[in-house]
């Protein structure tokens, strides 16, 4: 498979706190990576400097064989080379949040046109088309004519999966989908990203649910205060923690004998 997303000694720092410290990894097309550690450890903020929703400090950043490197001058500020790539890498890597995001006065379905008509320029029947077929997959489809407010947040997050799904990403990331969700709805939300694994999606995925990652991932990233420790299958992580950071945090999130 080809690799679509190299990520080469990335860092990010807020003021004087530094956040990522030179992470290293890269993906192929299909496969699943899990980000994982501990809450502030910098797996959120990777995701958002992939897609430049934040600007790395430094690094190099290719995807789809479009490079963009941003690195730190003598005044402490990021310059960006290949700027112009930014817009593309956006057009072709999809986000899903924490948060729902939707707009409150759309209904679903002109949630998912939205972008498909105003930034692909599709006609409206092509735009229903796709993001009828989108919603359907997360089996949303029924619920086209409802508004935000009638759905519950399971569904609401579904929805925005079948937004991003409808632009056809060719690299999905998803920053906790499930984490502002309650716990008796986010099975559904784990339904949809399996089905999408399941499929050949190539995701990049955030998240405290370990077994499910375990399963799901092809592999797993382990990072600690910005550092990657560990960036292994998802066995062997769990039977050969390769750091006593890496071991410490598997004690406390997963059950003897899990």
């Amino acid at each position: 498979m080809n690799e679509v997303l190299k990520v080469r000694a990335l860092t990010k720092a807020f003021g004087s706190t530094s956040v990522l410290d030179g992470i290293t990894f890269s993906m192929r097309e299909g496969e699943v990576i899990s980000l994982i550690g501990s809450s502030g450890c910098g797996k959120s903020t990777a995701l958002r400097c992939i897609n430049f929703l934040e600007t790395p400090t430094s690094g190099q950043i290719e995807f789809m064989g479009q490079t963009v490197s941003v690195s730190c001058n003598k005044r402490g500020e990021s310059e960006m080379t290949n700027a112009s790539g930014v817009r593309a890498f956006r057009q072709r890597i999809g986000m899903v949040f924490q948060s729902f995001n939707l707009w409150p006065h759309r209904t679903v379905l002109g949630n998912v046109t939205e972008a498909l008509l105003y930034v692909l320029k599709l006609s409206k029947k092509e735009a229903d088309d796709v993001a009828l077929s989108a919603l359907s997959k997360v089996g949303m489809e029924g619920f086209r004519e409802r508004y935000p407010h009638q759905l519950s947040g399971g569904q609401q997050q579904r929805v925005a999966f079948a937004r991003v799904l409808a632009m056809r990403p060719k690299l999905m990331l998803c920053d906790e989908p499930t984490s502002a969700l309650d716990p008796e709805l986010v099975g559904e939300v784990l339904k949809v990203i399996r089905t999408l694994a399941e499929e050949g999606a190539t995701i990049l995925l955030v998240t405290h649910e370990m077994r499910f990652a375990r399963e799901v991932s092809n592999r797993m990233i382990f990072l600690q205060e910005g550092r990657l420790e560990q960036n292994d299958t998802p066995d062997e992580l769990l039977r050969n923690p390769a750091t006593e950071g890496v071991k410490r945090f598997l004690s406390s999130v997963m059950p003897t004998g899990a």
